[in-house]
């Protein structure tokens, strides 16, 4: 066990007093620096020693303790708690005082384990004991990588069951926080790539290209997660470049389709200064589950069934037109240089000519609408290819490493 490990503890040591002092015991005695942050607003314990007790917590979520427990609203009081808990813990992290983080505890303690713990980076041990871990949190912990782990029994008290999970989540947070770390093969820089199974062909042939020449590639599946995820580590510094082939989460968002990243797609890169290579790929496409899951007001539109619990819905002409626009808006906020590449002959590959959503017009209208809203200092080139080619793929690496030259 290095000297260095500090481990933060966070949870509620008000009404979980006897399950944190068996977690405090178990890191200790494996040799961790634990520092402890009670997030439960009823009291504390002196069973252990406590660091920042609930007054420092709620008050670093700009709250008072003697308010949340005056008002009575639980609701509340996790939300302040869980956000002065991960401002304490992203304080404590930058001044490299913590190194993992561990957590407990049922509906609520698990809430605010989670919320603190999304405040940290990529790579901090993240580990959360939870009577949820079997249950779907992710739009909880979103694009965080924080590991759950059931305890089978409530968090309540100790006994033969909780005692063996505790000590192994405390082992197996320390693990995480002691393994050597690989050596990364050397690299030119990492670049992340966005792709989807209509883009595929292209962005196999793109990341073969980029790692030939040195670049480590990163692929996210754009499908909700995997843009929020990509955005995410952008503002984090993970990567050097950005080929955003598949864009196509901005028309679920405006849409209301299954696939949205939400509201700031495409606009990390822009603000973090990367380079960046834009596609709108499969931009021509909305998804949404089983048909039957497709709102009545799309019902008439131009349907098809990729899979049979995927029906995609065909954008058109007036939807390209924001689309576009929206664009070229949050690539002219860009701090360094971009590159805008449109695939004329269709933005996936069942939108090429003689495919089923090939729609010239459609396709125009976005075309058009980037161009029209573009800042002028950006480039742009056109290529008569369909998305999905290799052919597309040799323009967009071409055009990305001109920009890391550069």
């Amino acid at each position: 066990m290095s000297e260095k490990t500090k481990v933060a503890m966070v949870g509620c040591f008000d009404t979980k007093a006897e399950d944190f002092a068996y977690l405090h015991s178990c890191l200790t005695k494996g040799g961790a620096e634990v520092v402890s942050i009670n997030t439960g607003v009823l009291g504390s314990t002196d069973q252990f020693p406590v660091n920042f007790e609930a007054d420092k917590v709620a008050e670093a979520a700009e709250q008072y303790i003697t308010a949340l427990r005056k008002a009575n609203d639980r609701g509340e009081a996790l939300i302040v708690m869980g956000k002065g808990a991960g401002q304490i813990l992203a304080d404590l992290f930058q001044k490299n005082e913590i190194n993992a983080v561990i957590g407990m505890g049922g509906g609520g303690g698990t809430f605010v384990a989670i919320e603190a713990m999304k405040t940290l980076p990529f790579g901090v041990p993240k580990l959360c004991l939870s009577t949820l871990a079997t249950k779907d949190l992710s739009e909880k912990i979103e694009d965080k990588d924080i590991v759950l782990m059931p305890s089978i029994v409530d968090v309540a008290g100790l006994n033969r069951i909780s005692r063996v999970l505790i000590n192994q989540a405390a082992g197996a947070v320390l693990g995480m926080a002691n393994i050597v770390p690989l050596k990364d093969s050397d690299t030119k820089g990492s670049i992340a790539l966005s792709v989807f199974g209509n883009t595929t062909v292209c962005a196999n042939r793109a990341s073969e290209i980029l790692k030939s020449k040195g670049y480590d590639v990163l692929a996210f599946h754009a499908v909700g997660t995997g843009g929020k995820t990509m955005e995410s580590l952008m503002e984090e510094g993970v990567f050097d470049a950005v080929l955003d082939l598949t864009t196509t989460e901005l028309a679920d968002e405006l849409c209301g389709g299954i696939c949205s990243a939400g509201p700031h797609r495409l606009k990390s890169a822009s603000k973090m200064g990367l380079p960046q290579v834009v596609v709108p790929g499969c931009i021509d496409m909305v998804n949404f589950a089983a048909k039957s899951t497709v709102p009545e007001k799309y019902q008439d539109r131009h349907l098809f069934s990729w899979a049979p619990d995927v029906t995609l819905m065909r954008t058109n002409k007036d939807e390209n037109d924001i689309l576009g626009r929206q664009i070229a808006e949050r690539l002219n906020s860009s701090k360094n240089a971009v590159t805008v590449v449109l695939p004329l002959n269709g933005l996936s590959k069942i939108g090429a000519k003689g495919e089923v959503f090939y729609d010239a017009e459609a396709d125009k209208q976005l075309f058009k609408s980037i161009c029209e809203h573009l800042d002028s200092k950006i480039k742009v080139v056109e290529v008569d290819v369909n998305v999905n080619t290799s052919e597309f793929a040799e323009v967009i690496t071409e055009e990305l490493l001109l920009l890391m030259d550069k």
